[in-house]
């Protein structure tokens, strides 16, 4: 994750960036202020089990994460439109406006180095 130097900081957005940069050691490195934290959420992305032609393998990467989100959105979307008849639409204002539906990953770390802290993923 990072700060994009293309878009600036979304409004849904705000506060999470904004608490984060007060109460996380800032980065050594240059880094974009004022611009919109990524990734919006994460999940899981190595070692997924998938069956193909009969056979199991193990897959990883965008090609697993990806499609496992969009599931846990298709299942919120279906208890939203069973309870009200509609869709949640574009879900990033709902997810900052609940961080507790998420596990925030503290220990850990990824291609581009131990780059996490409570708060923000």
């Amino acid at each position: 994750g990072g700060f994009s130097y293309d878009f600036s900081v979304p409004s849904f957005q705000a506060q999470q960036v904004q608490s984060y940069l007060e109460n996380v050691k800032k980065p050594n490195a240059q880094y974009a202020k004022g611009a919109r934290g990524t990734p919006d959420v994460a999940t899981l992305g190595e070692s997924f089990t998938v069956v193909k032609g009969g056979s199991t393998m193990a897959v990883g990467g965008t090609s697993a994460s990806s499609p496992s989100f969009s599931g846990i959105v298709t299942l919120l979307n279906e208890a939203c439109l069973e309870v009200s008849g509609k869709t949640i639409g574009f879900a990033n204002p709902l997810f900052y406006q609940n961080p507790h539906m998420f596990t925030d990953i503290v220990k850990g770390t990824n291609a581009i180095g131990e780059n996490r802290a409570a708060g923000w993923e």
